[in-house]
């Protein structure tokens, strides 16, 4: 998860691998302070350390993709353990190197800026070491406890043995039954120089030959000259013969251990495999600790002292395995195999289950734990929990969310991984859960969660009441059992009491109450208080005084609280720019929820969305009139003032022709051609004002027919020639031969190309040039007009078709109005009409019409 922040597993394990080198010898400088690595060689400390760093990244990168670790990897903290044990360590050493690497790691880890500020690496480097701590722990102990009964068997051996024979051959057998891949065991004791047979154990029906025993002695002789224990293959490579011999009787594997008592050699034990090519590495622990005790004949008292020891170790053992899981962070329990009876477990677990934990108690008694799955709500029953599944049934669970009722009555969501504990012949012999207490996080994400949805569903809405409306739906059930929203009143509307419950019932009863509360004074000082100190209030828990609920008066509150049930109240302002209009009052009641400071952390952060969203519904419907009463007022005035205009043109108009037919001309005749113009720019003006409030109510109207799109080029064109003529500039026109007919209104098409010709030949200069040009593009035609004008900023252009906006350098002068109308006319007609402008080069207007079925 890198959701709402995850941990990642893949860069934790690139992290081991390409940093092993600086890892091991960090680890191996720190190690050396314990006791028994102090007298290893470099080679034999770090033996197994590599395979083991392979082991964790392994184990790391696998706990969220679910990837298997490499088969070679996975018995490697048990054979790290074994090989500790052979060489003197305790299980107190053991767990102290995994917690030196532990803290390398970090270390490096964290130096190296690799950390997620989550801690989700850390969560997967600590489950993946406390994972190999605990194979490895329960390998050494599984071996401890081999070495014990062998001991026990070779103490029992020794004290029922009258003689040396006696007991070196019940010490052979012993052996056998221990190691299950030794089938043939030979004692040879030293005599000066010569070595002689002096227990056997797997030939009773093929007795020893001379070439057998003649080749056992060689292999002796090797072994005591390498002083430790050798395979034949690494001593006897260059006597094929004696190799021979020893494997005719079948013998696929040969191991010969040095008996020593004080470094002095007393001879060499010979073991041997039918069924195995080699011995495992827990089976010549075996076989090494067994010779080694060959002399206990003679040091009985030394062996049983030693075997009270191994007792006393194992017990602490177990007592610093209890320390270090006290010392993980999170809670731990380890159950017993097929009864889920509790072995151990730490404060961490009794902590998050909010109650002591009976270490006597099995899987009949896991049903007395309230576990609930989180998405449906069911009970857990006994079999499901985790540990149980594990210790029953092998299962490894991981993060598994379980909603559960503590002790003392609080509900907390808890994540549990549980796993069973294998011996080494892989059967099920403990089951290890460790629970980690998840509810603030799950909180966090389900907030975030919460409050995404809350703001698109705000925002959807611009109406005021149906914003609040919106915003009781949300609360409910989500946050609440209760919402009730306040409003101050405002000059356009009255105060707002909107209730939201679940269940419709429910809120009629509910404002049966509030309407005995209202309009007391007291619940609006309640209200006034919260809206004057601009302040959340949370009212933990409702059977208890608050000055708040003081202010309602102690009667009407407990009646309050008693006939709705409630538990658990928060009590929120609506602000918005710097002043406060409103409350949100949040309860529980049937759900039993009691809230506390991250609730009240969520309904602010959700009472600031709401009160932007209404405050912005509020001046939505603000402008929303404004624009209304505008548009009323540009239809009443551009209606009144088409008569007396329409008198004006038609007196000019009856001037003029007077004037004409008596000759007149000179400074009158241009005073009335100057009328007439400023009242056709007047009336055109009339017409735009008409327009806009047309298109505004969504009335205008349009006649399409087929129409010849060349054809209205060419008109539009010849209409603008005398003024471009007059103010010299060259206008032109070009049009495609393949342009098809369009279905369009051509006197709303001429009024756009009128605009738009219009506004070129405004801000030409003359010797200029405009232009326009009609073709086909795909499935539009698309009419331009370009002019050599002065451009138009870049900042301006979005504003271009912008209602009543005129640029300030751009020379396009107006109403505002003009392109606005065209750009609707044509969008109207399912096209579209934007510009292309440079400044100092002039610009291109291009608008659409689509092609259409003409026969229609």
């Amino acid at each position: 998860m890198d959701q709402l922040g995850g941990p990642n597993p893949q860069r934790l394990s690139r992290f081991i691998r390409r940093r092993r080198d600086a890892i091991l010898e960090t680890w191996k400088a720190q190690v050396r302070t314990l006791s028994p690595a102090r007298g290893l060689s470099d080679p034999v400390l770090t033996d197994h350390i590599p395979h083991l760093l392979e082991y964790i990244a392994d184990v790391a990168g696998g706990e969220i993709t679910g990837a298997p670790v490499d088969r070679t990897l996975r018995g490697m903290p048990g054979c790290h353990a074994l090989s500790r044990l052979g060489q003197g360590y305790d299980l107190a050493d053991v767990v102290q190197e995994y917690a030196t690497l532990r803290a390398v790691l970090l270390d490096l880890w964290e130096r190296e800026g690799s950390g997620d500020g989550a801690g989700g690496g850390r969560l997967l480097l600590n489950k993946a070491i406390d994972d190999a701590i605990a194979d490895a722990v329960t390998r050494y102990q599984d071996a401890r406890v081999r070495l014990l009964q062998i001991l026990e068997r070779i103490s029992i051996a020794a004290l029922g043995s009258s003689d040396l024979d006696t007991f070196l051959g019940a010490l052979l057998r012993a052996t056998r039954q221990a190691a299950a891949a030794v089938d043939v065991a030979i004692l040879l004791l030293r005599d000066g120089d010569a070595f002689e047979v002096q227990a056997s154990a797997g030939l009773e029906d093929d007795p020893l030959r001379g070439d057998v025993i003649d080749a056992a002695r060689e292999l002796a002789r090797a072994v005591l000259d390498a002083g430790q224990p050798c395979s034949l293959d690494e001593v006897l490579g260059s006597a094929p013969g004696a190799a021979r011999a020893l494997r005719s009787r079948g013998l696929r594997a040969v191991y010969g251990v040095p008996l020593l008592h004080e470094a002095r050699p007393l001879g060499v034990t010979v073991f041997g495999s039918r069924s195995a090519d080699e011995l495992s590495e827990e089976d010549i622990l075996m076989l090494r600790t067994m010779t080694s005790r060959a002399n206990a004949l003679i040091l009985q008292a030394q062996l049983a002292a030693k075997e009270r020891a191994a007792m006393r170790e194992a017990h602490d053992a177990r007592a610093l395995l209890e320390e270090v899981i006290e010392q993980m962070p999170a809670g731990v329990i380890i159950a017993e195999r097929g009864t889920g009876r509790v072995l151990l477990k730490n404060r961490q677990a009794a902590a998050i289950a909010g109650r002591p934990l009976d270490a006597a108690r099995g899987i009949e008694d896991y049903a007395a734990e309230a576990g609930f799955h989180p998405d449906t709500g069911e009970p857990y029953e006994r079999s499901e929990w985790p540990l149980a599944r594990a210790v029953t049934a092998g299962e490894v669970v991981r993060d598994e969310e379980i909603e559960v009722l503590r002790g003392d009555g609080t509900r907390r969501r808890i994540l549990v991984c549980a796993r069973p504990v294998r011996d080494p012949d892989g059967r099920v012999s403990a089951g290890v859960a460790t629970i980690f207490d998840v509810t603030e996080r799950t909180r966090s994400e389900q907030a975030q969660r919460f409050l995404a949805t809350a703001s698109a569903a705000l925002s959807d809405s611009l109406d005021f009441d149906d914003t609040l409306g919106r915003l009781g739906r949300l609360a409910v059930p989500e946050l609440a059992d209760w919402c009730v929203v306040h409003t101050l009143p405002e000059a356009e509307a009255a105060r707002r009491v909107l209730v939201t419950h679940a269940r419709p019932e429910e809120v009629r009863r509910a404002r049966a109450l509030l309407r005995r509360l209202d309009p007391p004074p007291e619940l609006a000082a309640l209200m006034a208080q919260v809206l004057r100190d601009e302040r959340a209030e949370l009212l933990r828990d409702l059977s208890r005084p608050h000055p708040l609920l003081a202010l309602l008066g102690e009667q009407r509150a407990r009646a309050l609280v008693r006939e709705l049930g409630l538990r658990s109240a928060m009590l929120v302002p609506l602000i918005a720019r710097g002043r406060a209009f409103g409350s949100i009052l949040l309860a529980t009641a049937e759900s039993g929820r009691i809230y506390d400071e991250a609730d009240l952390a969520v309904a602010r952060d959700l009472a600031q969305r709401a009160a932007l969203a209404a405050d912005n519904a509020r001046l939505y419907a603000a402008a929303q009139r404004a624009i209304e009463l505008r548009d009323k007022v540009l239809a009443t005035v551009s209606h009144d003032l088409r008569n007396p205009l329409s008198a004006i043109i038609t007196a000019t108009a009856l001037l003029t022709r007077r004037a004409a037919a008596r000759g007149e001309g000179g400074a009158d005749a241009k005073a009335i051609e100057a009328i007439q113009r400023s009242a056709h720019r007047m009336d055109r003006l009339i017409h735009d004002l008409l327009d806009f409030a047309s298109l505004r109510a969504g009335r205008l109207a349009l006649s399409r027919k087929p129409q010849d799109p060349r054809e209205i080029v060419r008109e539009a064109v010849e209409t603008f020639e005398p003024l471009a003529l007059e103010k010299g500039v060259r206008l032109g026109a070009t049009s495609d031969d393949d342009v098809p007919l369009i279905r369009c209104d051509r006197d709303r098409m001429l009024q756009v190309l009128s605009n738009l010709l219009s506004n070129a030949l405004k801000v030409t200069e003359p010797e200029g040039a405009v232009s326009v040009r009609c073709e086909r593009r795909a499935e539009h035609v698309v009419f331009s007009v370009t002019d050599t004008g002065p451009g138009i900023p870049e900042d301006e252009l979005p504003h271009l078709f912008e209602r009543f906006w005129r640029g300030q350098r751009n020379g396009y002068k107006g109403t505002g109005l003009g392109l606005a109308i065209a750009r609707e006319l044509v969008v109207a007609h399912g096209g579209t009409l934007g510009v292309d402008s440079r400044v100092g080069e002039g610009s291109t207007f291009r608008f659409t019409i689509p092609v259409g079925d003409v026969e229609r």
